[in-house]
């Protein structure tokens, strides 16, 4: 016979296992790509590694970067521009790629191709140190064909690179509460496998005995 106690307890203990598993689950999809949104393009990004110069941009075709010396120069400036597939990462070979920049430096030219695989370059003209240039890049691969915005273009010397920030917290579910929802889920495992043990031990009540064991009673009584 089931008691209302037994029924409360196996209530909570099925309560607080669902709610464990609820957190251990959502966890992974709060973390999942670091919050990023992958079905839109990236948005133009612009870095300096002390020697060079980098600008990057993606749509829904095509993703390209743009490469080219951080320094002061009087003369032209070897660029590169690597073109790949949005969808695949895989290079787009044999493409018509075309920069315009607009803003502090007005220039336009095609890229040529080279012999590495989505790899094309061209030179970029002297600028004062400090001259800012906002860079479009047309690529025209068979049918397909695109305008990638790889954002602003900076000329000169890249600037020294300060000391980084101290890092905040990541978004989301920090990694420590996976770990403390994994051992609230092994002990709320634990605690219901232990109640639901000790209901199984518990003896039946004298009227349920099974007839075959009845006999034996009364013979050990008498």
């Amino acid at each position: 016979m089931t008691t209302p106690r037994h029924r409360r307890k196996r209530g909570v203990a099925a309560a607080a296992l669902a709610a464990a598993l609820a957190l251990c689950a959502a966890a992974p999809r709060a973390l999942a790509h670091g919050g990023e949104d992958h079905t839109a393009p990236a948005a133009p990004r612009a870095a300096s590694t002390g020697t060079e110069h980098v600008v990057s941009g993606e749509t829904a075709r095509f993703s390209v970067v743009v490469k080219y010396p951080a320094r002061n120069a009087e003369g032209t400036l070897p660029a590169r521009v690597y073109v790949a597939r949005a969808d695949s990462s895989a290079p787009v070979e044999g493409a018509r790629v075309r920069l315009e920049l607009k803003g502090g430096l007005t220039f336009a030219a095609d890229a040529a191709k080279t012999g590495a695989a989505g790899v094309y370059e061209l030179a970029l003209p002297a600028a004062a140190p400090g001259t800012t240039a906002n860079g479009v890049v047309s690529v025209e691969a068979g049918d397909a064909f695109d305008l990638v915005i790889v954002g602003d273009l900076r000329f000169g010397a890249a600037p020294p690179a300060a000391a980084p920030p101290a890092a905040p917290p990541a978004p989301g579910v920090p990694a420590g509460s996976l770990a403390v929802g994994a051992g609230a889920l092994a002990v709320l495992s634990g605690a219901l496998g232990y109640a639901l043990g000790r209901r199984a031990r518990r003896k039946p009540p004298a009227g349920s005995q099974p007839p075959e064991d009845r006999p034996a009673l009364s013979q050990v009584a008498s």
